[in-house]
Protein backbone atom coordinates (compact mmCIF):
# COMPACT_ATOMS: atom_id res chain seq x y z
CA UNK A 1 0.00 0.00 0.00
CA UNK A 2 1.47 3.36 -0.99
CA UNK A 3 0.29 6.77 1.21
CA UNK A 4 0.92 10.17 0.39
CA UNK A 5 0.47 12.93 2.58
CA UNK A 6 -0.75 16.60 1.83
CA UNK A 7 -1.51 19.08 3.87
CA UNK A 8 -0.01 22.90 4.74
CA UNK A 9 3.59 23.35 3.07
CA UNK A 10 4.55 26.97 4.13
CA UNK A 11 4.76 27.95 7.54
CA UNK A 12 6.67 25.17 8.89
CA UNK A 13 3.94 23.04 7.57
CA UNK A 14 6.22 21.01 5.60
CA UNK A 15 7.88 19.64 8.87
CA UNK A 16 4.73 18.20 10.08
CA UNK A 17 4.59 16.32 6.80
CA UNK A 18 8.46 14.95 6.62
CA UNK A 19 7.62 14.09 10.48
CA UNK A 20 4.06 11.77 9.78
CA UNK A 21 5.74 10.33 6.55
CA UNK A 22 8.67 9.66 8.64
CA UNK A 23 6.39 7.59 11.34
CA UNK A 24 4.64 6.21 8.77
CA UNK A 25 7.82 4.65 7.34
CA UNK A 26 9.40 3.41 10.54
CA UNK A 27 5.57 1.49 10.79
CA UNK A 28 6.35 -0.41 7.51
CA UNK A 29 4.47 1.88 5.18
CA UNK A 30 5.99 3.04 1.40
CA UNK A 31 5.08 6.82 1.35
CA UNK A 32 5.48 8.36 -1.42
CA UNK A 33 8.09 11.75 -1.07
CA UNK A 34 6.78 14.28 -2.92
CA UNK A 35 9.23 16.97 -2.05
CA UNK A 36 12.38 14.48 -2.78
CA UNK A 37 12.90 16.59 -6.28
CA UNK A 38 11.71 19.62 -5.46
CA UNK A 39 11.11 21.52 -1.64
CA UNK A 40 9.08 24.97 -2.92
CA UNK A 41 8.34 26.38 0.86
CA UNK A 42 10.68 28.67 0.72
CA UNK A 43 8.48 30.39 -2.11
CA UNK A 44 6.55 32.64 -0.15
CA UNK A 45 4.28 34.64 -3.03
CA UNK A 46 3.47 32.99 -6.04
CA UNK A 47 2.23 35.57 -8.06
CA UNK A 48 4.83 35.95 -10.12
CA UNK A 49 5.82 32.55 -10.71
CA UNK A 50 3.66 30.93 -12.95
CA UNK A 51 6.12 28.91 -14.63
CA UNK A 52 6.89 27.49 -11.30
CA UNK A 53 3.60 27.27 -9.99
CA UNK A 54 2.55 24.95 -13.33
CA UNK A 55 5.35 22.79 -12.88
CA UNK A 56 4.44 22.23 -8.74
CA UNK A 57 0.78 21.31 -9.75
CA UNK A 58 1.60 18.52 -12.95
CA UNK A 59 3.93 16.99 -10.57
CA UNK A 60 1.73 17.02 -7.25
CA UNK A 61 -0.85 15.37 -9.34
CA UNK A 62 1.35 13.27 -10.56
CA UNK A 63 2.47 11.88 -7.69
CA UNK A 64 -0.85 11.40 -6.05
CA UNK A 65 -1.45 9.08 -9.06
CA UNK A 66 0.91 6.49 -7.41
CA UNK A 67 -0.64 6.71 -4.01
CA UNK A 68 -3.48 3.82 -2.89
CA UNK A 69 -4.26 6.46 0.33
CA UNK A 70 -4.20 9.95 0.20
CA UNK A 71 -3.94 11.48 3.90
CA UNK A 72 -5.05 15.05 4.29
CA UNK A 73 -3.20 16.69 7.45
CA UNK A 74 -6.44 18.94 8.13
CA UNK A 75 -6.54 20.93 10.79
CA UNK A 76 -3.73 23.81 8.72
CA UNK A 77 -5.84 23.47 5.59
CA UNK A 78 -4.21 23.95 2.38
CA UNK A 79 -5.70 24.97 -0.99
CA UNK A 80 -3.35 22.74 -3.11
CA UNK A 81 -4.23 19.94 -0.42
CA UNK A 82 -7.72 20.08 -0.75
CA UNK A 83 -8.30 20.00 -4.55
CA UNK A 84 -5.59 17.24 -4.26
CA UNK A 85 -7.99 15.42 -1.38
CA UNK A 86 -11.25 15.95 -3.68
CA UNK A 87 -9.96 14.99 -7.09
CA UNK A 88 -8.34 11.63 -4.76
CA UNK A 89 -11.63 10.95 -3.69
CA UNK A 90 -13.13 10.93 -7.27
CA UNK A 91 -11.55 8.37 -8.43
CA UNK A 92 -12.82 5.80 -5.40
CA UNK A 93 -9.74 6.25 -3.99
CA UNK A 94 -9.51 6.76 0.35
CA UNK A 95 -8.70 10.26 1.75
CA UNK A 96 -7.75 9.95 5.32
CA UNK A 97 -8.29 13.46 7.10
CA UNK A 98 -5.80 13.73 9.86
CA UNK A 99 -6.64 16.38 12.41
CA UNK A 100 -4.70 16.19 15.83
CA UNK A 101 -6.53 20.22 16.52
CA UNK A 102 -9.51 21.50 15.71
CA UNK A 103 -10.30 21.43 12.13
CA UNK A 104 -11.80 24.92 10.98
CA UNK A 105 -12.56 24.32 7.37
CA UNK A 106 -15.41 21.87 6.27
CA UNK A 107 -13.92 21.55 3.16
CA UNK A 108 -10.60 19.46 4.49
CA UNK A 109 -12.91 16.93 5.84
CA UNK A 110 -15.71 17.12 3.35
CA UNK A 111 -13.96 14.28 1.11
CA UNK A 112 -12.35 12.18 3.36
CA UNK A 113 -13.98 8.23 4.69
CA UNK A 114 -11.92 8.43 7.95
CA UNK A 115 -11.01 11.18 10.53
CA UNK A 116 -8.48 10.70 12.71
CA UNK A 117 -7.40 12.63 16.05
CA UNK A 118 -3.76 10.99 16.60
CA UNK A 119 -1.38 8.35 15.40
CA UNK A 120 -2.55 5.25 17.08
CA UNK A 121 -6.10 5.95 15.16
CA UNK A 122 -4.32 6.75 11.98
CA UNK A 123 -2.51 3.22 12.08
CA UNK A 124 -5.51 1.19 12.96
CA UNK A 125 -7.47 3.32 9.84
CA UNK A 126 -5.06 2.25 7.79
CA UNK A 127 -4.82 -1.38 8.89
CA UNK A 128 -8.69 -1.87 8.03
CA UNK A 129 -7.62 -0.14 4.52
CA UNK A 130 -6.30 -3.24 3.24
CA UNK A 131 -9.88 -5.18 3.70
CA UNK A 132 -12.05 -2.91 1.49
CA UNK A 133 -12.90 -4.13 -1.78
CA UNK A 134 -15.63 -1.84 -2.37
CA UNK A 135 -14.20 1.67 -3.44
CA UNK A 136 -16.10 4.50 -2.93
CA UNK A 137 -16.65 8.49 -4.15
CA UNK A 138 -18.83 11.71 -2.55
CA UNK A 139 -21.99 12.23 -3.59
CA UNK A 140 -22.04 15.62 -5.31
CA UNK A 141 -24.69 15.12 -7.62
CA UNK A 142 -27.69 14.70 -4.73
CA UNK A 143 -30.74 12.17 -4.44
CA UNK A 144 -30.98 9.86 -7.57
CA UNK A 145 -31.44 5.86 -7.52
CA UNK A 146 -28.97 3.55 -8.98
CA UNK A 147 -28.82 -0.03 -10.33
CA UNK A 148 -26.16 -1.99 -11.13
CA UNK A 149 -26.50 -5.33 -12.81
CA UNK A 150 -23.46 -8.21 -12.33
CA UNK A 151 -23.84 -10.78 -14.98
CA UNK A 152 -20.53 -13.07 -13.92
CA UNK A 153 -20.63 -13.77 -10.81
CA UNK A 154 -19.77 -17.22 -9.50
CA UNK A 155 -19.39 -19.08 -6.20
CA UNK A 156 -19.08 -22.57 -4.79
CA UNK A 157 -21.89 -24.66 -3.95
CA UNK A 158 -21.29 -25.94 -0.51
CA UNK A 159 -23.13 -29.19 -0.68
CA UNK A 160 -21.97 -29.75 -4.56
CA UNK A 161 -18.99 -28.51 -4.68
CA UNK A 162 -19.96 -27.17 -7.94
CA UNK A 163 -19.56 -23.83 -9.49
CA UNK A 164 -22.96 -21.83 -8.82
CA UNK A 165 -23.45 -18.96 -11.27
CA UNK A 166 -26.10 -15.75 -10.83
CA UNK A 167 -26.83 -12.51 -11.82
CA UNK A 168 -26.43 -9.89 -9.26
CA UNK A 169 -28.16 -6.82 -9.38
CA UNK A 170 -27.70 -3.78 -6.86
CA UNK A 171 -30.48 -0.89 -6.36
CA UNK A 172 -29.94 1.93 -4.31
CA UNK A 173 -30.51 5.80 -3.07
CA UNK A 174 -27.28 6.94 -2.04
CA UNK A 175 -26.61 9.28 0.93
CA UNK A 176 -22.98 11.15 1.03
CA UNK A 177 -21.27 8.06 -0.42
CA UNK A 178 -21.60 6.14 -3.74
CA UNK A 179 -20.11 2.43 -5.34
CA UNK A 180 -17.55 3.52 -7.63
CA UNK A 181 -19.00 0.48 -10.01
CA UNK A 182 -15.80 -0.98 -11.48
CA UNK A 183 -14.39 -1.88 -8.44
CA UNK A 184 -17.41 -4.35 -7.71
CA UNK A 185 -15.63 -6.55 -10.46
CA UNK A 186 -12.81 -7.44 -7.75
CA UNK A 187 -15.14 -7.52 -5.03
CA UNK A 188 -17.39 -9.94 -6.54
CA UNK A 189 -14.64 -12.37 -8.10
CA UNK A 190 -13.09 -12.86 -4.41
CA UNK A 191 -16.34 -14.98 -4.16
CA UNK A 192 -15.10 -17.43 -6.75
CA UNK A 193 -13.54 -20.41 -4.92
CA UNK A 194 -15.38 -19.93 -1.63
CA UNK A 195 -18.17 -22.24 -0.29
CA UNK A 196 -21.24 -20.28 0.28
CA UNK A 197 -24.95 -20.56 -0.04
CA UNK A 198 -27.51 -18.15 -1.94
CA UNK A 199 -28.46 -16.53 1.05
CA UNK A 200 -25.17 -15.93 2.78
CA UNK A 201 -24.35 -14.40 -0.66
CA UNK A 202 -26.79 -11.85 -0.99
CA UNK A 203 -26.55 -11.20 2.43
CA UNK A 204 -22.86 -10.72 2.68
CA UNK A 205 -22.73 -8.08 -0.48
CA UNK A 206 -25.62 -6.50 1.65
CA UNK A 207 -23.99 -5.77 4.38
CA UNK A 208 -20.73 -4.57 2.55
CA UNK A 209 -22.16 -2.58 0.77
CA UNK A 210 -24.58 -0.86 3.87
CA UNK A 211 -20.84 -0.81 6.08
CA UNK A 212 -19.04 1.09 3.29
CA UNK A 213 -22.07 3.91 1.88
CA UNK A 214 -24.66 3.99 4.36
CA UNK A 215 -27.57 3.99 1.34
CA UNK A 216 -30.84 5.43 1.91
CA UNK A 217 -32.75 2.66 0.65
CA UNK A 218 -30.59 -0.84 -0.71
CA UNK A 219 -31.93 -3.44 -2.56
CA UNK A 220 -29.46 -6.56 -3.32
CA UNK A 221 -30.80 -9.58 -5.80
CA UNK A 222 -29.03 -12.71 -6.63
CA UNK A 223 -30.85 -14.96 -9.74
CA UNK A 224 -28.90 -17.93 -9.47
CA UNK A 225 -28.65 -20.59 -12.36
CA UNK A 226 -30.64 -23.43 -12.03
CA UNK A 227 -30.12 -26.41 -9.70
CA UNK A 228 -32.07 -29.51 -9.31
CA UNK A 229 -34.92 -27.75 -11.97
CA UNK A 230 -35.10 -24.95 -9.28
CA UNK A 231 -34.27 -21.86 -9.87
CA UNK A 232 -33.63 -19.48 -7.26
CA UNK A 233 -33.82 -15.68 -6.62
CA UNK A 234 -33.22 -13.97 -3.41
CA UNK A 235 -33.56 -10.47 -2.37
CA UNK A 236 -32.84 -8.70 0.32
CA UNK A 237 -34.06 -4.88 1.27
CA UNK A 238 -33.97 -2.09 3.84
CA UNK A 239 -34.03 1.95 4.07
CA UNK A 240 -36.90 3.83 2.30
CA UNK A 241 -36.54 5.27 -1.33
CA UNK A 242 -38.33 8.60 0.04
CA UNK A 243 -40.41 9.49 -3.29
CA UNK A 244 -37.66 8.74 -5.59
Amino acid sequence: MKLIICGAVGYGGIERIRDLQEFLRENGYEVIDQFRDADYSYVEDFRDRAELSRKIIERDLKRIEDADVLILIADSPSFGASIEAFLFSMKGRTVIAYAENPARSPWSLAFARRICRNREELLKALKEMGKEEIRTIPNIWGEHEAEFIYENFGCICPVTGREDRARITIRYVPDEWLIEYESLDRYFRSFQNREIHHEAVVSEIFSEISKRISPRYLEVAGEFEERSGVRARIIKRGGQKNGI
